[in-house]
């Protein structure tokens, strides 16, 4: 492993430290705008960590780690979306990243913190970290004519945002997802509050939906800084657009979106709730968080989950932790998309 120059420090940056990291940002990522980079700044970095590596001043390298409720198999625990992963230009392959990640993962450890997940513009960059894609992550999309609707709605202003109604929003929503998936982000009022941020900034909003007798049944959010586009439609069956006849429809598709890899393994293992009992004796290992290395007696059911570490190995199958990860995720149905 490389080692870092004796000039260059590595920490978390403080939370009036974070503006500095902007600049770097916006030299990494220039397709944002201004306006998206101003709301994120604003808000999603009064809550998070971001470690950096830097020099007389200056940050060369970065990660933010936003934090997230998330629901799995029934059990509530915190973990961290990593987003902003840069290096400058003129500092990449020297090893600065391997730095950045291995101290954030270790410190997650340390929390027992279950797993974290990402967003990858180049998986291969990842893999060699242990994350793996959700091959069972799920997408929800409006159909044309839906859509076609709910544009018109938006530019004429007809559409009831979701000022005042986040809380309700929430359990709506949270309702909707226990019914359908092992593996999601919680909602709270807080959540739909910075959603409806996040998509102003875009030229955005987030619409209400309501079935006939006028209930809540739930939302869509939607852009229009580049064209209208809608994200993560979130409603029950019977919702329709105030006037139309027909009730709106959601499309499902499985696309593998995000990366994640586990960190505490006992504390992931924990929270699984599996149909079908997995029994098995695992030597793991893990290159990145050697704490996680060791042999494994691991037992799930319906009722949850233990990871066991055992003396004896006999018979014990080898395993990379990534493996292992990918293995129970992939017996997860997930829904976590890009706006968390």
């Amino acid at each position: 492993m490389r080692r870092l120059p004796l000039s260059m420090c590595l920490r978390y940056l403080k939370q009036e430290e974070k503006n500095a990291s902007r600049q770097l940002y916006e030299t990494c990522f220039p397709e944002d705008t201004q306006k998206f980079v101003d709301y994120y700044y604003r808000e999603k970095c009064r809550d998070n960590e971001i470690i950096v590596l830097e020099q007389d001043g200056s940050i060369y390298s970065m990660i933010h780690a936003n934090p997230f409720e998330v629901s799995c198999c029934g059990c509530c625990t915190w973990v961290h979306y990593l987003v902003a992963v840069a290096t400058d230009p003129c500092c990449r392959r020297k090893g600065y990243m391997r730095q950045l990640l291995q101290k954030l993962l270790q410190d997650q450890w340390n929390r027992k913190e279950a797993f974290s997940f990402l967003m990858p513009a180049s998986p291969a960059y990842y893999e060699p970290f242990g994350f793996r894609y959700w091959n069972h992550q799920c997408v929800w999309e409006l159909g044309r004519k839906d859509t076609e609707k709910l544009h018109r709605r938006c530019e004429e202003k007809t559409g009831k945002r979701a000022d005042g109604e986040e809380a309700l929003l929430a359990e709506v929503s949270n309702e909707i997802l226990q019914k359908k998936f092992d593996l999601y982000i919680l909602r709270d009022a807080s959540y739909y509050e910075r959603i409806k941020k996040e998509q102003k900034s875009e030229d955005g909003d987030v619409v209400c939906l309501y079935d006939r007798n006028g209930r809540l049944t739930g939302s869509v959010c939607y852009s229009m800084e580049d064209g209208f586009e809608t994200r993560e439609p979130l409603f029950e069956p019977g919702t329709v657009l105030s006037g139309e006849p027909e009730e709106m429809h959601v499309q499902e598709r499985r696309e593998p979106l995000m990366m994640g890899r586990v960190i505490h393994l006992p504390t992931f293992v924990k929270m699984l709730r599996f149909t079908e009992v997995y029994e098995e004796t695992l030597q793991i290992r893990d290159e990145l968080l050697p704490d996680n290395n060791g042999c494994y007696r691991i037992y799930i059911d319906s009722t949850g989950g233990t990871a066991e570490k055992v003396e004896q190995c006999e018979n014990a199958r080898a395993m990379d932790i990534a493996i292992f990860g990918q293995q129970m995720f992939d017996r997860l149905k997930i829904f976590v998309n890009e706006l968390v």
